[in-house]
């Protein structure tokens, strides 16, 4: 069974311990280094958020909602501010700015995809499911005093 992991995220979401099904998946976020500690970035009320990894700075686009998830890939509707300045987050508790990042995708199901999008237009295949998502949750945990920005984004994306 594939898992709704969006092909943008494949390389760096590690799966946590719990169940996972073509409907939800849940896991963290990893550096191509190793690395799970990370600045997170935003901009467009979190509808941007990009990363940036602590040890070896590679940055990685974790929401770009223009691009990704059902509005943004399936129907291209980019209504976000490109010229808006990325904001650096910064925990509410200790003002600590390295976080882990947990990730939470949910998804109508590849059949829903394929009745939806591969039926009606040939441009999409099955095996883009995964990046047609229909909701996100971004949740951190600081690195400094263990606080958890529940919900940091929580979004649906249809």
């Amino acid at each position: 069974m594939k898992l709704p992991i969006p092909s943008h995220l494949k390389e760096y979401f590690l799966l946590d311990n719990n169940e996972h099904t073509e409907y939800e998946v849940s896991g963290s976020i990893r550096c191509k280094c190793g690395s799970e500690h990370f600045e997170v970035f935003s901009s467009n009320d979190r509808q941007l958020v990009k990363v940036k990894c602590k040890d070896c700075g590679e940055e990685i686009v974790l929401f770009d909602a223009g691009k990704h998830g059902w509005d943004g890939y399936v129907c291209k509707d980019d209504f976000l501010d490109r010229d808006e300045p990325l904001v650096n987050y910064i925990c509410e508790d200790c003002g600590y700015q390295i976080f882990q990042v947990k990730v939470k995708i949910s998804s109508q199901g590849k059949q829903d995809f394929i009745d939806e999008c591969v039926i009606n237009d040939d441009s999409f295949s099955e095996e883009e499911w995964v990046d047609a998502f229909e909701w996100i949750n971004i949740n951190l945990v600081c690195d400094s005093c263990n606080s958890i920005a529940d919900d940091w984004l929580d979004l649906e994306t249809m």
